[in-house]
Order: C-alpha cells, then structure tokens, then sequence
C-alpha cells in the first residue's frame, strides 16, 4: 500500500492491488496507478493527555516501587543477621564441650612439680576461651547458690543440704547465655532443705 500527501492536501493512500514490486523499474508508482486506486485517508482524532492525572499516578508507582524497595532490603537484613546467628550459635555450641574438657582437666590436674607448668598453660587456654566467648556476648550462667531457675538451670539430683529448699549446692556442668537465649542450661544439684 502506498501513502502520499499533496503539500497542501489530504494524505493518500493506495488501494491497489499491484505492490511496488509489481511496477516496472524506473516508473513512478503514482503514474502508474489508477485513479480509483487512492482514498483519502482520514486521520484519528486526536486524544487529549491528562498530564496532571499521568504525573500522579507515575509518582505513586515510584512511592509503591521505593517502599517495596525497602521492605525488600529489610527482609535481606533479618535474614541475613538470622543466618549469622545460626551458624555463630552452631560454632558456640560444638566449641562447649572442648571448654567443658579444658574445665575437667583443671580439676584433676595436679598442682605441684611439672604438672605445675601444664596447669598454668590450661588455665590460660580456658581464660582465652572466657574472653572468646566474652567478646561474642557469651555469658555463664551463675548457679552456685542461687536459686533453682529452671529456664537456666537443669536438676540432675536433689540431696540433703543446710541450705534452704530450691538452693543449687553444686554445678556439675556451666550453662551460658549468648543473646538473652540459652544456649545451654547448668546442670545442677538443688537441695531438698533438710
């Protein structure tokens, strides 16, 4: 189909079924064309922008968009602190019994002659993993003498004691606290108070 426009008149357009194709090589199409070939072509009303209503509904689409943003990048952020805290927890968790062993070993260790030098090493080995564990917001969880608080405490035996009914007597195993959760209860001895 072929369009032409006068200067100073409507657009045409070609209805002929020839193409351009078809014409011979080095005729002008519009000579070649018969008349009834071209109508004029009526052209589309124009539509009226309301720019006002477009600039406002684009600035709401940018709030909705910058807001979904945000909730995107806070969603990243807690998960990603969420994440971090599993794994720092797993790591605290599984370096516990190593402290419980380096404790066990003081305990039994002698204190006197060779064994001196090695309970000196122990001792600085288990303050280094205090101060670790410290610095990451561990903390023991006092039992010796208070009272039994079971959301920190596990009873593994009652015995008779002068102390009052409910008074840990003895730890057997040090609970810690990292980040206000338990991340292992004290396993303790309460008294019966008789």
């Amino acid at each position: 189909m072929v369009s032409e426009q006068n200067s100073n008149g409507p657009k045409w357009e070609s209805t002929s079924t020839r193409s351009e194709d078809e014409a011979e090589v080095g005729q002008d199409p519009i000579e070649t064309a018969n008349e009834g070939d071209f109508q004029p072509v009526v052209a589309e009303e124009s539509v009226e922008t309301d720019w006002e209503a477009l600039a406002s509904s684009r600035y709401d689409q940018l709030l909705r968009l910058q807001a979904d943003f945000e909730n995107f990048r806070r969603r990243m952020d807690r998960e990603r602190d969420e994440i971090q805290g599993r794994v720092a927890e797993t790591l605290l968790g599984d370096l516990l019994p190593v402290y419980d062993n380096l404790e066990r070993a003081l305990q039994y260790m002698p204190n006197e002659g060779e064994a001196k030098a090695w309970r000196v090493g122990v001792e600085m080995t288990l303050n280094g993993f205090l101060e670790a564990f410290a610095r990451m917001g561990v903390k023991p969880i006092e039992a010796q003498g208070t009272l039994f608080d079971p959301r920190f405490h596990e009873a593994v035996q009652q015995v008779e004691s002068s102390e009052p009914e409910g008074t840990i007597v003895q730890e057997l195993q040090r609970g810690f606290i990292w980040n206000d959760r338990v991340l292992r209860a004290s396993l303790v001895k309460v008294s019966t108070g008789e």
